[in-house]
């Protein structure tokens, strides 16, 4: 099995990073959050989260775009290996709907892959996509004999044993039965699905907690608790539930808190007004590993 060595920046010391595979082995909940940036990412997993959701969402809102499939392949793999080179979780990718067909699934699954990811989740929308929270928009679920060939084609073309391919399926969201939601679920996974991603949107969890109940596999669950955010890890765990997302919350609290800071500043007239509302120049600095540059300045000075 790939270790995928990494150099920790403080000790430079080699250690292990674990894959997503190897993380749900232990049959413990694994917590991804999200992130679009290296500097959130660092935060994440000093939190303790065990790994880092690269959400279309954020990424689309983090250059004022709307998540609608207008990003590209290229812009993930940039935000990837940015993220993949400063921290020592894995990574999951947001695949949204895979592409137009199974011939793009295979590019986006070769460079998430060879720029730091662990996994990616494919969504059965139409593409191109529409983020599963907007309303009033045309919302409609690819044929899942379709969705299971991108399915294919991402396991077909993955290189390495512990890159995982999430299939995720939007059923609940546009209202379908949780019948349908599992005859799509059984259908992806026996194209190669590695693990499934249930969403919903209700303002409780039990809709997927039914789906959980009365789906038969053995794959890993997954899910996404943005609007039943009331749902404890541990009820997550009792009802089948290997992986939970907390996505976009990253995002969100940035906006918050710099528009809030924005605002004091604006009306106070002075900086120093928002002195408490930011971390040190120093903290910035351990982020960023100013102590590795001056480190290396030395050490390949001449």
């Amino acid at each position: 099995m790939d270790k995928r060595l990494i150099i920790d920046n403080s000790s430079r010391v080699i250690v292990e990073r674990k894959s997503l595979k190897s993380l749900i082995s232990k049959n413990e909940l694994v917590r991804l959050f999200g992130s679009n940036n290296a500097i959130i990412a660092t935060l994440v997993e000093e939190a303790g989260f065990e790994g880092v959701w690269l959400s279309s969402f954020e990424a689309h809102a983090s250059c004022r775009l709307p998540d609608a499939d207008l990003l590209t392949v290229s812009d993930y793999s940039n935000m990837c290996s940015k993220i993949f080179d400063r921290v020592s979780i894995p990574i999951l990718m947001d695949g949204d709907a895979g592409g137009g067909s199974p011939i793009n699934t295979i590019r986006m699954v070769r460079e998430y892959e060879k720029n730091g990811a662990f996994g990616i989740c494919i969504e059965d929308n139409k593409y191109p996509k529409r983020c599963s929270f907007y309303s009033g928009v045309k919302r409609e679920l690819e044929d899942p004999r379709y969705h299971a060939m991108k399915i294919k084609a991402a396991k077909d073309n993955v290189i390495k044993d512990d890159f995982m391919i999430v299939a995720r399926t939007e059923s609940l969201i546009v209202g379908n039965s949780i019948k349908d939601a599992i005859d799509r679920s059984n259908i992806y996974i026996d194209h190669g699905a590695d693990a499934i991603l249930i969403h919903h949107k209700g303002d409780t969890p039990d809709k997927i907690f039914e789906f959980s109940d009365k789906f038969n596999h053995k794959v890993p669950l997954i899910c996404v608790p943005t609007s039943y955010n009331q749902v404890t890890e541990k009820q997550l765990i009792d009802n089948g539930f290997s992986v939970v997302i907390y996505a976009n919350y990253g995002i969100r609290a940035a906006v918050k808190a710099v528009s809030e800071i924005l605002k004091t500043v604006a009306e106070s007239g002075t900086l120093s007004s928002a002195n408490d509302r930011v971390v040190s120049m120093e903290e910035i600095f351990r982020l960023i590993c100013v102590d590795e540059l001056k480190k290396n300045e030395v050490k390949y000075s001449i």
